[in-house]
């Protein structure tokens, strides 16, 4: 008999999938978080205005923040991130933004450059992945500049 592990579909409130939608935005496997590219929807503000990378940035940690929260965990559980760039040069961008989200922890990441997003004036967006049974900044405290022994 073949035992099925549990998942759950997040739905952050005000973040839900558009209808027809044919991804889950967070799905939480065991205790497995892993989240779909998470964008600034459409990359500008109320007028219309384009936003920076940094502001698209901020708000994408915003939303992975309250992800992680409704999935019943927190920043401190991320361990990977992939954050894709349409512009290279924004990468200095993306480490301060990642210094300030995350603090002296960091999670793996990786960043590259595409061509381009699923919607114009978009010029991030970022995969998060997280374990709820792992706090990243404690396991470090314990074990500093050392990978934790298995």
């Amino acid at each position: 008999m073949h035992t099925w592990t549990p998942v759950k579909r997040v739905v952050v409130p005000g973040a839900a999938e558009p209808a027809g939608a044919t991804w889950s935005n967070c799905l939480v496997l065991g205790n497995e978080v892993m989240m779909s590219g998470v964008t600034a929807q459409t990359g500008t503000d109320d007028a219309g205005r384009a936003l920076s990378t940094e502001a698209q940035g901020r708000l994408i940690l915003e939303r992975i923040d309250a992800t992680m929260r409704a999935a019943g965990g927190s920043r401190a559980n991320i361990y990977k991130l992939v954050v894709y760039l349409t512009d290279i040069a924004d990468k200095e961008v993306v480490s301060q933004l990642r210094a300030g989200f995350f603090g002296p922890v960091f999670p793996c990441s990786t960043l590259v450059q595409v061509s381009a997003l699923a919607f114009p004036g978009l010029t991030i967006e970022i995969d998060a992945f997280g374990r709820l049974d792992c706090d990243v900044a404690q396991a470090m405290q314990y074990y500093p500049g050392q990978y934790y022994p298995g």
